[in-house]
């Protein structure tokens, strides 16, 4: 017998699928995390009114919330490699399982493009961010423009 093929046999088809399983459950808590805190972030920053913070409040809050993006991007990237590496081992056990277990197929997204739709959601998030602030820098400094033009015309 092969050392290949002793490698593969010491997991049933069940056993790779459950791994498989459980690897993308936890993926996807890692997603759900991300998108929460995210979610949390914008609605801080951009939901409500904020034109008397400084811009160092906004750079703080970008920061911190690249370094966790960043740091969700490491993770996120890691676990989806080793989804990847669990869903082969599903095929390999498929393929010596009976005409059932032949069937079934699974398929991980490949690390690029969750790295890169990972990197492109950081940057809206990061963007909305910054055009909040701008967008109450600027409606700040047109207020009392505003309000100086009407007494001096009265």
């Amino acid at each position: 017998m092969s050392e290949s093929s002793d490698r593969t046999s010491d997991v049933s088809l069940k056993e790779a699928f459950d791994i498989y399983q459980k690897q993308s459950d936890s993926l996807h808590k890692l997603w759900a995390y991300f998108q929460v805190v995210s979610i949390a972030v914008l609605g801080y920053t951009v939901g409500s009114e904020k034109a008397h913070w400084s811009v160092w409040t906004y750079v703080l809050i970008s920061m911190s919330y690249v370094f966790f993006a960043l740091s969700s991007h490491y993770v996120v990237a890691i676990s989806q490699k080793e989804l990847t590496r669990f869903a082969k081992a599903v095929h390999e056990a498929a393929s010596k399982a009976g005409p059932i277990g032949q069937q079934l197929s699974v398929k991980a997204v490949k690390v690029r493009r969750v790295r890169l739709f990972h990197f492109f959601s950081m940057l809206v998030v990061i963007f909305a961010i910054w055009g909040a602030w701008f967008d109450k820098s600027i409606g700040a400094r047109s207020s009392p423009a505003v309000v100086q033009s009407k007494t001096n015309c009265d």
